[in-house]
């Protein structure tokens, strides 16, 4: 894709303008009194590189699925590993309400931040919904598990609050006691989702009729009751004939379950991949376009990061 060598081809040209800034730069930086030992700066650099480069892989590995996966319609989407646009709503059932602002929505996540004695913020309470929802896009609704999911752009309000927990307008929250953080997803926002896709409901496949008889017949023979209702001559054992209505008894059985399945409707699931290669994506976003561009620029920040940080170790 265009775009996409564009990015490999800048962050080249970052790379090496980066390394040989610092190359040039050597005998002013050897002047500089450092603070701290260098064996613990290295460390510093080597640990800001490795982290650089992950998320340089990470970012830029979200950005090439997005592009290389065309958006399906969710009636005609392939079983599998797919990107769906649509509107999220709410499925039938209790209303979702956010933790903290009682807001109706079709995702949360949330965090109470507590101020130490230090001035420092430490985390007391977080948590994030597990609610399903669904996708709309006109053509059907696939329900979305929202698990394992990397939730991106979704609105993020904080506010901040005194002892008594009442809500403060002290001004970046100074002298406030607890800070409030709360992601939502609401209904009726455009969301694009990536993400492994499946069908269930209905006769997707052939059914393979002689298994089931086989398994419905085992399960049978595991069941004494079951099985001594094919015993016609009370013997206690199964003779051929009686064995053969067996399977005619388990075959018309299995025949009545195939028909009613065949009429149950389609629905539509989206889940995690469980696929490290194939990330699972929810994000508010509306053209698929800024999506990519906004992974693109977090793994061209990650990279410069990582090329600074070696350059700086190569020159230590």
């Amino acid at each position: 894709m265009p775009s996409l060598r564009n990015l490999k081809g800048t962050l080249l040209f970052l790379a090496v303008w980066a390394g040989l800034y610092f190359l040039l730069r050597r005998p002013e930086v050897e002047a500089i009194d450092l603070e701290r030992p260098p064996a613990v700066l290295l460390a510093l650099l080597l640990t800001l590189l490795f982290a650089g480069l992950y998320g340089a892989l990470h970012f830029g590995r979200r950005a090439w699925r997005l592009a290389d996966t065309p958006i399906a319609r969710i009636r005609s989407a392939p079983q599998g590993y797919v990107e769906l646009y649509g509107r999220a709503r709410l499925l039938p059932g209790p209303p979702i309400l956010a933790p903290l602002s009682y807001l109706p929505c079709v995702w949360y996540r949330y965090q109470i931040e507590e101020r130490s004695a230090n001035g420092r913020w430490w985390r007391a309470d977080s948590g994030d919904s597990d609610h399903l929802f669904a996708l709309d896009d006109g053509t059907a609704q696939c329900v979305i598990d929202p698990e394992g999911a990397d939730f991106v752009k979704t609105r993020r309000d904080v506010w901040y609050a005194g002892a008594s927990g009442v809500r403060s307008h002290a001004l970046w929250g100074i002298g406030a006691h607890y800070r409030y953080v709360e992601q939502r997803l609401m209904p009726g926002e455009e969301v694009h989702v990536i993400g492994w896709f499946r069908t269930v409901g209905g006769l997707r496949d052939a059914p393979d009729t002689r298994r089931e008889v086989a398994d419905l017949l085992e399960r049978w023979k595991r069941d004494p009751q079951r099985m001594a209702l094919f015993d016609r001559r009370g013997n206690g054992r199964i003779d051929p004939d009686e064995w053969e209505a067996a399977r005619r008894a388990a075959e018309a059985q299995v025949r009545r379950e195939q028909l009613q399945r065949s009429a149950d409707p389609d629905v539509h699931l989206m889940s995690d991949a469980n696929d490290s290669s194939r990330p699972y994506i929810i994000a508010a976003f509306h053209e698929e376009g800024r999506l990519i561009t906004y992974f693109e620029w977090r793994a061209a920040g990650c990279l410069l990061l990582a090329a600074v940080a070696g350059g700086l170790a190569l020159w230590l």
